[in-house]
């Protein structure tokens, strides 16, 4: 059983209004081109995604892309076939994105394999990195000091650390100093 390619069709003489509308500065019509064709666009992204979140993702993206480059449109021509290929091209853009993170995880999980595999153990820079760290935390004054401990080897949420201090500042105060904190690199060759 085969199945016939759909046919351009036509002149889209409602779309061509409305993205006049919108190049011309009405960009609430845009809205209107989204509810006429967000449908094709729809079954173009879940036939392929069949994920309803991944899908209602690539449907926003597509009409974003679509109004960026509603310049390049051609009016008079099929509005809805110009919108499915912007469309067909996020999917594309997508799937090789995706294609990547794929490619950068199969590295991932082969090096870490290769780690587990290891006979000899593998080298841990976890005491140099705690150790620069203590070094930085001694030249902190005490207050600054203070915090870092009870936010990190406490646990305490900035939160609890703020009314443990007595501070009348709200917890943001707490946190932007927990992460202001900055000390010189950590060298290994020593």
């Amino acid at each position: 059983m085969s199945r016939a390619l759909p046919q351009p069709e036509g002149p889209t003489p409602e779309a061509d209004r409305l993205v006049r509308l919108v190049l011309a500065g009405e960009t609430t019509a845009f809205a209107d081109l989204i509810r006429l064709y967000e449908s094709d666009v729809w079954r173009i992204a879940a036939s392929l995604l069949r994920d309803w979140t991944s899908t209602e993702s690539l449907v926003q993206q597509a009409f974003i892309d679509a109004y960026k480059n509603l310049h390049r449109y051609q009016l008079g021509t099929d509005f809805g076939a110009w919108v499915r290929a912007v469309a067909r091209n996020r999917l594309r853009k997508e799937y090789r994105t995706l294609s990547r993170d794929e490619q950068r995880l199969a590295a991932y999980s082969e090096q870490l394999a290769e780690r587990l595999r290891a006979e000899e153990p593998v080298h841990d820079d976890t005491d140099l990195y705690l150790a620069a760290l203590r070094g930085c935390r001694e030249e902190l004054p005490e207050d600054e000091a203070i915090l870092l401990r009870l936010r990190y080897e406490k646990g305490l949420s900035f939160e609890a650390i703020a009314a443990r201090r007595g501070l009348t500042r709200p917890p943001s105060s707490a946190q932007s100093r927990a992460s202001g904190f900055a000390c010189g690199p950590v060298s290994k060759g020593k």
